[in-house]
C-alpha cells in the first residue's frame, strides 16, 4: 500500500485519502486538520480540501442534483470550516460529522432557496409579472395587461379567503409560507396546498394574451 509522510501530524497515512485510512485514524488525522485550520494554516486546509472534497460533493450531490449548486455548497461549507475549524469539539462528535453536519445545512438552505425562487418563477409567469413582446403595441400592450388584471381579480376573488389571502401573501408580498401559517393560524402543510392548488388553478383560468 503506498504511504505518505504528513509532516502536519507527524504520522504516516494511505496517500489514497478518504477510504484507506481506519476510522479511527482518519478521524484523528482530520482532527489534528482542524486544530490546524483554527490557527489559520493554509497547508493544512489545502489537504482537508484533497481528502474530503470529493465524499462533501458526493453528500451535496445527492442534497441538491445539481453539479453547480453543490459545487457552491461545497465552497461555501469550506469557508466555513475555515472560519470556525476552532469550535469543533470531539466530545460532541467526530470531525467528520462536524464537516458533514455544516455541508447539510448550507445544502438544504440552497435547496430551500432555489425552491422559492423556482415558485416565485412559476407564480411569476402564472400572474403575468413578466415581460410582454418587445414589438407589441403600447396600446395594445395596456389593454392586454388591463383585461389581465381584471381577470385575475376576478379568479382570486371567487377562491376562499385562506387560498386568496396565501397566495396575494407569499406572491404579492413575499411572506414565508411559515408566516403566512402563523398569520392564517393554520399548518403550514395546509398552506402549502392551498398555494399549490391555488397557482395550479390560476394557471388554468387566467392566461396573458399571447400574440
Amino acid at each position: 500500500m503506498d504511504t505518505t509522510f504528513d509532516s502536519l501530524s507527524g504520522a504516516t497515512y494511505s496517500s489514497n485519502r478518504i477510504g484507506s485510512y481506519p476510522d479511527d485514524e482518519f478521524s484523528l488525522y482530520i482532527e489534528s486538520l482542524l486544530a490546524k485550520i483554527a490557527l489559520k494554516d493554509q497547508q493544512a486546509f489545502k489537504r482537508l480540501y484533497d481528502n474530503v472534497s470529493t465524499k462533501l460533493t458526493g453528500l451535496a450531490m445527492r442534497i441538491l442534483d445539481d453539479y453547480d449548486l453543490s459545487n457552491d455548497v461545497l465552497q461555501e461549507t469550506f469557508i466555513q470550516v475555515w472560519d470556525r475549524a476552532g469550535e469543533y469539539r470531539r466530545h460532541l462528535g467526530a470531525p467528520m460529522a462536524w464537516i458533514y453536519a455544516l455541508l447539510r445545512y448550507r445544502a438544504l438552505d440552497k435547496l430551500k432557496s432555489e425552491q422559492r425562487v423556482q415558485l416565485r418563477h412559476q407564480a411569476a409567469v402564472t400572474l403575468g409579472f413578466y415581460d410582454q413582446q418587445l414589438d407589441q403595441d403600447p396600446n395594445e400592450f395596456e389593454l392586454n395587461q388591463a383585461q389581465f388584471r381584471a381577470t385575475l381579480q376576478q379568479q382570486l376573488a371567487a377562491m376562499n379567503m385562506e387560498q386568496r389571502n396565501a397566495i396575494i401573501m407569499a406572491y404579492y408580498q413575499g411572506h414565508s409560507r411559515k408566516e403566512i401559517a402563523v398569520y392564517c393560524d393554520a399548518p403550514i402543510n395546509t398552506v402549502k396546498s392551498w398555494l399549490k392548488r391555488g397557482i395550479a388553478e390560476l394557471s388554468t383560468k387566467v392566461r396573458p394574451n399571447q400574440h
